[in-house]
């Protein structure tokens, strides 16, 4: 399918996810896929302070580092799909860059699919 999965498997300390997200561009790079699934639902919410750096700071240097559009599907809980929702914005997210994607869901199915449908339009 062309799709890095990356699943958390508890909630990380700051130090620990910023490390993850580091690695997991390094990773994409490596294996030069332009559609990523992050599984949230084990990971969580995370600090204001740790938002802020990925929307600041991760998601643009993937958008420097990573030529090509990117896509993420972020699978998250429904209680963080409503932080989400409610804290950020889901029109701000799916706006967010110009050739990074990001797409919020509940179900992995709904993020595959999301995921395909962006691999097929382009």
């Amino acid at each position: 399918m062309d799709i890095l999965f990356l699943r958390w498997l508890l909630c990380p300390d700051s130090a620990q996810l910023r490390d993850g997200y580091r690695q997991s561009l390094e990773l994409a790079k490596e294996v030069q896929s332009a559609y990523w699934m992050f599984d949230l639902r084990s990971r969580g919410i995370i600090s204001p302070e740790d938002e802020a750096w990925m929307l600041e700071q991760f998601f643009p240097q993937v958008e420097e580092e990573i030529s090509g559009q990117s896509f993420f599907a972020n699978l998250v809980t429904p209680t963080h799909y409503t932080h989400i929702r409610e804290g950020i914005g889901l029109e701000y997210l799916e706006n967010f860059g110009t050739s990074a994607k990001l797409g919020v869901f509940l179900s992995e199915q709904e993020a595959i699919a999301w995921l395909l449908k962006s691999r097929a339009d382009r």
